[in-house]
């Protein structure tokens, strides 16, 4: 087995195995009584955690090996989540999700750290829509999964089935690619991140990615309560939606490869896919017009994914592409973090649609930033070329 496949393998066993119960926990803390406003805090305080140490962990990335920190990691999270299954009170879950927000942040930006360092230009649009495309499809398979668990199993059990996962794949972390190292005086990267080029990026990403935010408070929620899934239906629904998003972004970034599309028309096709996907799905009634408009958001999402990889290998150089890449997640985690407590705070006044036409608002004002994204790109050309060889 390559090593670049086991880091795509291992990417997909880590979505998987978190995603078993992730969506299904706001009904779960819901059923044990807890609020609005405590489950929204919960759905992002992993979020928040991961805000303020996911671009340290992006830089450590550029100064210790990649493997070692995954291998950490993972590490933590087996107990983490052993802890989840037998927890009932609020604080107890308060530290949980807090803990698992620090290692979820490094498991992360590690993994995708270690791709965007082992990857050459050469095939770079399927190579790094490879990590799109195993992520999701964890997220598929684990949402499917989790499902069907949850028709015969309480949620401790599946709590317990995760971690026991965690085991089993944490010694395959230390197998994983060795990436160089090299130490930067923080003056390379401020560099870096303050481009004109990087700040549009981070804005349209903070518009585009509030929405995953939304998503983790009241996307369950919405389909059990506004559309009347079960749980079963739930994980069916999100395992054959996401599983969409997974194959069609090896599509988008074989296009890259071929130059049958750009990059500004990759971007502009996502984001209107996914905010008009986003913003029908929470109009509708139906479970046919459900499962239609959330595969119309995730080509969407799918298509941005890609772009966002491929837009973070561009912008920074391979050695400091750690810290770069991991300014990027934390502005997403930002975003997710406002996105979930928001959303949490409606939630406690409307039904779960409203967070989500919200939501769906917030990423239609990154088409904005989009067009000045792509045209700054553009005329920085010559320098981006130079600022990324190595």
């Amino acid at each position: 087995m390559g090593r670049h496949n086991l880091t795509y393998i291992i990417l997909f066993a880590f979505r998987t195995s978190v995603c078993l119960p992730l969506f299904f926990v706001p009904i779960h803390l819901r059923a044990i009584g807890f609020t609005g406003w405590q489950i929204g805090f919960l759905m992002g305080i992993d979020a928040l955690m991961s805000l303020l140490l996911t671009l340290p962990i992006g830089v450590s990335n550029d100064f210790l090996t990649s493997r070692k920190l995954i291998f950490v990691s993972f590490s933590v999270l087996a107990p983490t989540f052993a802890l989840i299954s037998i927890a009932s009170g609020y604080m107890v879950f308060l530290i949980a999700f807090t803990i698992m927000g620090v290692c979820f942040g490094l498991s992360q930006v590690s993994l995708k750290a270690l791709v965007f360092k082992t990857t050459e230009k050469n095939n770079r649009g399927k190579r790094l829509a490879l990590i799109s495309s195993s992520e999701h499809a964890g997220i598929a398979i684990g949402s499917l999964a989790g499902g069907l668990l949850l028709m015969t199993l309480s949620f401790a059990a599946v709590f317990q089935i995760t971690a026991l996962l965690f085991v089993a794949v944490t010694p395959l972390t230390l197998m994983l690619s060795k990436t160089t190292t090299e130490v930067f005086k923080p003056t390379a990267y401020k560099r870096e991140l303050f481009r004109r080029d990087v700040l549009y990026f981070s804005i349209v990403t903070f518009l585009f990615t509030y929405h995953w935010g939304a998503e983790k408070t009241v996307y369950a929620l919405f389909l059990k309560e506004s559309l009347g899934f079960s749980t079963l239906d739930i994980g069916v629904f999100m395992g054959v939606t996401i599983g969409a998003l997974a194959l069609s972004s090896l599509l988008f970034g074989r296009l890259l490869d071929l130059n049958l599309t750009t990059m500004k028309k990759l971007i502009t096709m996502g984001v209107l896919l996914s905010a008009g996907g986003h913003l029908l799905l929470a109009l509708s009634t139906t479970m046919t017009q459900a499962y239609v408009f959330r595969i119309i958001h995730e080509l969407g999402d799918s298509s941005f994914m890609v772009f966002f990889y491929v837009m973070t290998a561009m912008l920074f150089k391979k050695s400091r592409i750690g810290g770069g890449s991991g300014f990027i997640a934390q502005v997403s985690i930002i975003a997710t973090f406002i996105g979930a407590f928001t959303s949490g705070a409606l939630l406690e006044h409307y039904r779960p649609r409203i967070p989500m036409i919200a939501a769906s608002v917030f990423s239609f004002c990154a088409l904005y930033f989009v067009n000045k994204l792509c045209n700054c790109v553009e005329d920085r050309a010559p320098v981006r070329t130079e600022i990324t060889s190595e």
